[in-house]
């Protein structure tokens, strides 16, 4: 099987399996991204000695390179220049390291070693000198970028991509950065001591040609020791390592399972499996199907292990029942499935939501339309909510206000739904079967009703999701040719069923504030509309006019 290859980059880490590449990256908030793509031709096409070794260095450096910023840097720097940050970075780097390297390793090692020296030693002491002296600077460099924070992370990344917990060891001679200084050791050394006296246009040839052997024979002598498992033994290793923390390892193991699973190479062993295939392979399947999202990712992986989401980056293994519980639900996911309906259950407002094909799964914007209903009901109030489905309005506006609420539905499949919701949050709600108001007490008032009606065009389900118009229940989503045809019912008969100066609440959909504020004027005022996280108008509140009082002032909040 093809040998996978790795390198780090400043955000994360690259894995290579032939013209496969993954790479995980964390970004500024602390958020890890999985990607995957084609390249153009392998790392190493050739596997013969020496030439495979010349390989790795240019295709290797390219790749490097292509890789090092990562997404998080790569912005256009002008709308009139076609040049990235990215770009500009690597050049700065590239013409920064050469002055630098002119000066610390030609001009500082020569001058020290003939200060040391005298200029009556023999020639072979001063090269010799020169040698160390290179190395010696070489070294103390790669260790005096550990004290910058960036070299630092940069360093656990390189660590990362194959350490080892349980020993504490790095033992992955081979990964591109470790090859690169292990070669520039290799070839400083021998070029120093070489120390050609030719004429000098043929010297430069013979250094390249010197450094070329270098780098290859090294990258043999790398192999052997990674063969043999003594990778531990590889003298830079320390120089461009640093210990790893949890989420630069979580970062590696993403990338590299995503090769791994590229490749066909899963496996189950001791009845448990790599937490980080397992997330790879179900990210695949949900990209391929069309509805990857890295939030309902993180929600489905909780669901399954039964863990918070910030615990997931300590995950090593899960077990073969989860991952076969995994696979089902990814399958029903991918199917378009909403991640409520695959386990049966929501949070919602703090609390815990059984959640059906009988019933809509509750959507986070209805939250607002619980606050602004919670800021008018108190202990003392009645409150009627019409159209319950689960109860998460009534529920939660019983609990938290401790109002006596009332919750109807014409559906008996939701009711059975919303009781046991209510048994389960201990809320004490009334719940009855009712088409709106038709099953209610006429003499019976409230002092807020509040609705959360089926507000989507008939002609338009159709057009609406596949999690939507397949999984939750056509009742709770058809608001009739117009979409408004139960704001029009519930407004129209409100007036008997409210309490004087009562309230009404309704969410609303897009677009539909001007025709439902309409509806309201004739009977309401202080009428006011709330955004949503989004910054559409999604909640609609209003007070009962005063009774025996004509031509009240609408009070609006646009």
């Amino acid at each position: 099987m093809e040998k996978i290859y790795s390198t780090p980059t400043i955000y994360g880490t690259v894995f290579y399996y032939g013209t496969k590449c993954a790479t995980a990256y964390i970004d500024e908030k602390g958020q890890t991204h999985l990607s995957s793509k084609k390249q153009k031709r392998p790392l190493i096409v050739h596997k013969h000695f020496f030439i495979r070794g010349l390989e790795y260095l240019v295709f290797g450096l390219i790749a490097f390179f292509s890789n090092l910023s990562q997404e998080n840097f790569n912005y256009k720097v002008s709308k009139k220049v076609n040049i990235t940050a990215k770009q500009i970075a690597i050049f700065v780097l590239g013409v920064f390291s050469i002055l630098l390297g002119v000066f610390l390793f030609g001009f500082l090692p020569v001058k020290l070693a003939i200060v040391l020296s005298g200029l009556n030693y023999n020639m072979f002491i001063k090269r010799l000198l020169v040698a160390l002296f290179k190395l010696l600077i070489l070294s103390f460099v790669l260790l005096s970028l550990k004290l910058f924070p960036a070299f630092k992370q940069f360093y656990r990344f390189n660590a990362s991509l194959d350490y080892n917990e349980k020993t504490g060891e790095y033992k992955k001679p081979t990964n591109f950065l470790n090859f690169i200084i292990c070669g520039f050791f290799v070839s400083t050394f021998v070029v120093s001591m070489i120390g050609f006296t030719a004429n000098n246009i043929f010297k430069p040839i013979i250094n390249i040609c010197a450094t070329i052997i270098c780098f290859s024979l090294t990258y043999e002598l790398l192999l052997i020791l990674e063969r043999y498992n003594w990778g531990k033994y590889c003298f830079s290793l320390f120089l461009v390592t640093e210990k790893p923390e949890q989420t630069e390892i979580y970062c590696a193991n993403c990338a590299k399972y995503e090769v791994k699973l590229m490749r066909n190479d899963i496996k189950i062993e001791n009845g448990q499996l790599d937490y980080a295939i397992a997330y790879a392979e179900a990210k695949q399947k949900l990209i391929t199907a069309g509805v990857y999202d890295a939030a309902d990712m993180d929600w489905l992986m909780c669901e399954v292990l039964g863990c918070k989401r910030s615990e997931l980056k300590f995950k090593s293994k899960i077990t073969q029942k989860q991952y076969k519980d995994l696979q089902n639900a990814v399958t029903k996911r991918a199917k378009g499935c909403p991640i409520t309906k695959i386990f049966g259950r929501t949070e919602f407002y703090g609390l815990e939501f059984k959640v059906t094909k009988d019933v809509l799964s509750p959507r986070m914007e209805t939250e607002i339309l619980v606050e602004e209903v919670l800021k008018k009901a108190n202990s003392k109030s009645e409150v009627l909510d019409i159209g319950t489905g689960s109860g998460v309005i009534a529920i939660c506006v019983s609990k938290f206000s401790g109002a006596k609420t009332t919750a109807v539905d014409v559906s008996q499949k939701a009711l059975a739904v919303a009781k046991q919701n209510a048994e389960n949050n201990g809320a004490e709600v009334q719940f009855v079967e009712s088409n709106l108001f038709e099953g209610l007490k006429k003499p019976k008032k409230y002092d807020i009703i509040v609705s959360n009606p089926p507000y989507i065009k008939s002609e338009d389900i159709e057009g609406l999701d596949v999690e939507v118009k397949d999984y939750d229940p056509k009742l709770a989503l058809d608001g009739g040719k117009s979409g408004l045809e139960f704001y029009e019912k519930i407004i129209n008969n409100a007036p008997k069923y409210l309490k004087n100066k009562g309230y009404i609440f309704f969410e609303i959909g897009k677009g539909q504030k001007a025709a439902v504020e309409k509806m309201l004027e004739q009977n309401f005022c202080e009428i006011t509309a709330i955004k949503d996280y989004n910054k559409i108008y999604r909640v609609i509140c209003a007070k009962l006019k005063t009774r025996g009082i004509k031509n009240v002032k609408s009070n609006r909040k646009n």
